[in-house]
């Protein structure tokens, strides 16, 4: 298979996957919310933002080694594969130690990251129990062969454990329905939830052995010393975007949780489980290009990787402004139809005084902002870019934290959200570019930067069109919703390709996508 349709093959099977899992959330968590309640809700929120600050103890190793294999394997160089594959087993089994050990400490730190720290007390629940399950789950996602998982992503063959994973999913689904339905027990869900985790790599280990049994084989070799400094200058880096990433992705509910309290990281966390269910499928399709990425920019033909930057840069934009429009417009009223008005976050109270918090309108303009993120980091990644802008996420970081704090005290959940908008715009958007066009594509920036004024001004047009055109729907319930979210489709859509359908890189995408579909030929430089 050619790089585009391993992507597609990922991106298809990623797609469906993540569509599979976001049915099952929603079930599982619809069950949740009726049988524990909001508090609970918060419990989760909390515990797993908490794990995920943990994980900075990974210092982007996977990420590190993983750039390093896409030349051995497009060389076919087995012992090299096999070196690294050592360094990164042995890597992840001392994170995995390492991450039980700071979360041991950190237990009698517990009752000052709650408010309300009393409420477990009289919701039943032991929490260092909890937490020991959470901490134990997030190890065991090291410890059971994460390097192998990551192995086949590097083959350009993640499909292959997709597949597999869905009767996972399918199973631990049942399995936490059951034990929230008919026991009630908040542990037993957590204890399938580790149960899954364990299993998915073990699944992962037995698909990578069968697809590439050479990895089963034993080197006495080893990464030399220059090499391995190498690696620590590029875990130093990465690991400054590991902190902002977790800043910026997981210490809202920490932060709701320590000045406002458990029932608030409880509503905000039904905002964050439909924007993470769509954020999750648009980023399996980023993840799908990227070890393409990796392959093409090994080959070192710069003029085929500047079009596919700007064809991954329109698809973005068309992905990711649609989603945004989408939530802005929709989000409360999905809120409505699944769990009830009561947990739609359109209002906040500050000292008596009620305002209006448009969470929905917020999580729209941040989803546009995360797609670049997310298609900024697959090409830097995939180009080795680590160190020439590792300073930048710690800008990010401070403005993220100075903003978030004060911002939630006053305006609640719906300062999580402005926090990352404002250091999104002030940090990635605009650093992110100047680095890949100077040291990866070489390239100006002058282009890039009119191309996207012109597609965020599209964007925000067909996102404004489309609020006015839903305001007018009177439909209600599941009908008005699926009318008002085909408007919101199409719209934009129709307008994206109204705009620039004579492009260059919109007839990349094109060329791309009849190929695909009609299992035809494919560009020269694509093999």
């Amino acid at each position: 298979m050619t790089r585009t349709q391993n992507s597609f093959a990922n991106a298809l099977t990623g797609i469906g996957s993540s569509l599979l899992i976001i049915l099952l959330n929603f079930v599982t968590r619809t069950v949740f919310v009726r049988t524990l309640g909001t508090s609970y809700l918060g419990i989760e929120g909390l515990f797993s933002n908490i794990l995920s600050l943990l994980s900075l103890t990974d210092l982007g190793l996977g990420t590190a080694i993983i750039y390093k294999l896409y030349k051995p394997i497009e060389e076919n160089d087995r012992q090299r594969i096999l070196v690294l594959l050592k360094l990164y087993r042995q890597a992840y089994l001392l994170v995995g130690a390492v991450i039980v050990a700071l979360g041991l400490l950190l237990i009698p730190f517990l009752p000052h990251l709650v408010r309300n720290y009393g409420r477990f007390a009289e919701l039943g629940l032991n929490p260092i129990l909890i937490f020991l399950i959470y901490l134990l789950n997030t190890a065991s996602s090291y410890w059971f062969f994460a390097y192998k998982a990551s192995f086949v992503q590097a083959n350009q063959k993640s499909y292959l454990i997709t597949v597999t994973s869905y009767a996972l999913n399918v199973l631990s689904a049942i399995l936490q329905i059951v034990s929230l339905a008919v026991f009630r027990s908040f542990l037993l869900y957590l204890a399938v939830s580790w149960f899954s985790t364990v299993l998915y790599g073990i699944l992962a280990s037995v698909i990578c052995d069968r697809r590439f049994p050479y990895v089963r084989e034993k080197t006495a070799d080893h990464v030399s010393r220059e090499e391995l400094r190498d690696f620590a200058k590029d875990c130093g880096a990465l690991m400054i975007y590991q902190v902002h990433n977790v800043v910026i992705n997981s210490t809202d509910n920490i932060v709701l949780s320590a000045v406002i309290g458990l029932d608030a990281v409880g509503l905000y966390a039904n905002y964050l489980v439909v924007k993470n269910s769509l954020r999750n499928i648009l980023t399996t399709v980023m993840l799908a290009f990227q070890a393409s990425l990796g392959s093409l920019n090994s080959v070192g033909n710069l003029d085929w990787s500047r079009l596919v930057f700007r064809a991954v840069n329109l698809l973005t934009v068309w992905l990711y402004g649609v989603a945004a429009i989408g939530s802005a417009v929709l989000l409360d009223d999905f809120l409505t139809l699944w769990i009830g008005s009561d947990f739609v976050l359109s209002q906040w109270t500050f000292r008596g005084v009620t305002f209006a918090a448009p969470v929905a309108l917020a999580i729209g303009v941040e989803f546009y902002i995360i797609g670049y993120r997310q298609f900024f980091a697959a090409f830097r990644n995939s180009m080795g870019l680590f160190r020439q802008m590792q300073y930048r996420p710690i800008a990010s970081v401070i403005v993220n934290l100075v903003v978030c704090i004060p911002c939630v005290y006053v305006l609640g959940p719906l300062g999580c959200v402005l926090s990352t908008i404002v250091a999104g715009l002030t940090t990635n958007m605009i650093f992110d570019p100047v680095i890949i066009h100077r040291y990866g594509l070489k390239s100006a920036m002058r282009p890039y930067i009119a191309r996207n004024a012109v597609y965020a001004l599209v964007v925000a047009v067909s996102g404004f069109l489309c609020w006015k055109i839903c305001s007018f729907i009177t439909a209600v319930g599941v009908f008005g919703f699926l009318l008002r979210g085909f408007v919101c489709a199409l719209l934009p859509s129709a307008l994206l390709a109204l705009c620039f359908f004579r492009t260059e890189e919109f007839a990349f995408l094109w060329n791309t996508g009849r190929s695909l579909l009609r299992g035809g030929g494919k560009p020269a430089s694509d093999q």
